[in-house]
C-alpha cells in the first residue's frame, strides 16, 4: 500500500461550492486526504479531491458500493456533507463502512417529510402544522380544504423549495399540485398539503455529543413573496435573548425526539405574532444557503464546519471551534436581475470591494436563463458580507448587491 493510500481520508458527498469550506477545512486543518462523490464532474469540490467519484449523491447504492470498493484500497474514517440534501446517503455509507453517523431510518425522518410528521405524531407532538397526504388533485383539494385556505403544497422530497409554494384559494390548487408532482421524483403524485404557518421564519443550528445539544447559530430567513419560498437571504437573528433561548430549545426537543443524537442538524421554525414556535422540517446536517459556510464564522469567529466535520471521523467536539468569539452581524442577500437570458454581467469586483463584503458568488452566465424565481434554487448570485451588527451587515450586502449589474433580454 502506498503511502498515499495509508493516508486517512474522508469522503465528502456533494462537491458544490456550498460545500468547499469542508473540503478547505477536511485537507487544511485536519490533514486528511479527501474521496468526492458528486454527479458533476466538474464541481470545484471534484477538482480539488485527491479521489474524484463521478455519482448521483442520491443514489445510494452507487455510493455505497464505490465507497466499498475504495475501502479496500484506502483507509477511510469518516463521511460528512454540510450544504446538500443528502443525509440518507451520508447515513447509508457510514452504516455501511461502520463510520460515524446517525442510523438511516433517523436520516430519512428528516429527509422525508411524510416519514418526519408521521413520526413525530406518534410521540405526540403537536408544535407543527396540521397536513395530510394526498395522491390526487381531488385529495389535495380536500387536504386543502382540510388544513384552510391560504395552505402550503410541498414535494415528499425535495431540498431548496422545489415545488413548494402557498396556496391561497380552491382555485388554485391544479397548478400548484402539477409543479408539486413535478418535482417529486419516484414519489409519483403524493404530496403534502399542509397548514400555512403564518410568521417569520428561523432556523437554529445544533450540534449533539455525549447527551448534550449545543447551539451554534440562529437566522432570520426572508423571503421573496408569500406565495414562493425563494429567499432573498438570510442574517444572523435580532430576536430577543429570551426568544434566542426558547427556540433553542425547541429545536433540541424536536431533535430528541427524531432521534438525533449525534452530529451537526438544524431545526426550521415558525414564529406566529403571538410567539407561539411550530416545526416547519428539519435536517440531520448543516445548512445551505452560505449560512455554517460563511455567515456564522463571519459573525462569531466560531467553526461550525469544522466541529462537525472532526466529529464525522471520530473525533470528539472541540468546544473551542463552536465558541462564539465575538458577536458581530453577518448577511447573505441574492441577486435578482430581471427574468431573462443574460447578456452581460458587471460591477462584480466592486462589489466584492465594497465595505464589509466576504464573498460573492455569480453562478450565472453570459447566455444562461435567469427566473422565474419560484424556489431557492433558482437565484442566481449572492453576496455575504458582515458588520458591528446585523443592521449593519445587511445594509453591506444590500449595498453590494446594487453594485451587481446582470442585464437581461
Amino acid at each position: 500500500m502506498s503511502e498515499s493510500n495509508r493516508k486517512d481520508h474522508v469522503i465528502i458527498i456533494g462537491a458544490s461550492d456550498l460545500v468547499m469550506p469542508a473540503f478547505r477545512i477536511a485537507r487544511e486543518d485536519l490533514d486528511l486526504g479527501i474521496i468526492a462523490v458528486d454527479y458533476n464532474p466538474d464541481a470545484p469540490g471534484m477538482k480539488y479531491a485527491d479521489i474524484a467519484v463521478t455519482a448521483s449523491t442520491k443514489d445510494v447504492q452507487a455510493v455505497v458500493s464505490a465507497m466499498k470498493d475504495l475501502q479496500t484500497r484506502f483507509s477511510i474514517i469518516g463521511v460528512f456533507t454540510c450544504g446538500a440534501d443528502v443525509e440518507i446517503t451520508v447515513s447509508a455509507v457510514a452504516e455501511a463502512l461502520n463510520l460515524p453517523g446517525i442510523p438511516v431510518e433517523v436520516a430519512r425522518r428528516c429527509n422525508d417529510k411524510l416519514l418526519m410528521h408521521q413520526y413525530l405524531d406518534s410521540r405526540s407532538f403537536r408544535g407543527k402544522a396540521k397536513y395530510r397526504l394526498a395522491g390526487t388533485l381531488e385529495e389535495a383539494l380536500a387536504a386543502g380544504e382540510f388544513a384552510g385556505f391560504p395552505c402550503v403544497i410541498k414535494p415528499l422530497d425535495n431540498c431548496a423549495s422545489r415545488g413548494v409554494q402557498r396556496v391561497a384559494t380552491r382555485d388554485d390548487m391544479e397548478a400548484a399540485y402539477q409543479l408539486a408532482v413535478s418535482f417529486n421524483g419516484e414519489r409519483g403524485g403524493d404530496v403534502l398539503v399542509e397548514e400555512c404557518l403564518e410568521g417569520s421564519k428561523h432556523t437554529i443550528e445544533m450540534v449533539a455529543w455525549n447527551n448534550t445539544w449545543h447551539l451554534l447559530s440562529i437566522i432570520d430567513t426572508h423571503y421573496i413573496s408569500p406565495r414562493w419560498p425563494c429567499e432573498t437571504g438570510l442574517n444572523t437573528t435580532v430576536q430577543p435573548k429570551a426568544m434566542q433561548e426558547k427556540m433553542f430549545r425547541f429545536a433540541e426537543e424536536v431533535a430528541r425526539l427524531i432521534g438525533i443524537e449525534f452530529g451537526a442538524h438544524k431545526v426550521d421554525i415558525n414564529i406566529a405574532q403571538d410567539g407561539t414556535i411550530k416545526l416547519i422540517e428539519l435536517t440531520a446536517r448543516l445548512s445551505g444557503g452560505f449560512h455554517c459556510q460563511y455567515a456564522s464564522p463571519l459573525a462569531f469567529g466560531s467553526n461550525d464546519i469544522r466541529a462537525a466535520l472532526k466529529l464525522s471521523v471520530g473525533l470528539p467536539l472541540d468546544l473551542e471551534d463552536i465558541r462564539h468569539k465575538f458577536e458581530k452581524g453577518a448577511a447573505v442577500r441574492a441577486v435578482f436581475p430581471k427574468p431573462g437570458t443574460v447578456v452581460s454581467i458587471s460591477g462584480v469586483e466592486d462589489a466584492r470591494k465594497a465595505p464589509g463584503v466576504d464573498q460573492v458568488f455569480v453562478w450565472k452566465k453570459t447566455g444562461d436563463t435567469v427566473g422565474p424565481y419560484l424556489n431557492s434554487a433558482d437565484r442566481p448570485a449572492f453576496v455575504i458580507a458582515g458588520g458591528e451588527t446585523t443592521k449593519v451587515a445587511v445594509a453591506n450586502a444590500e449595498h453590494a448587491v446594487g453594485l451587481i449589474r446582470i442585464e437581461t433580454r
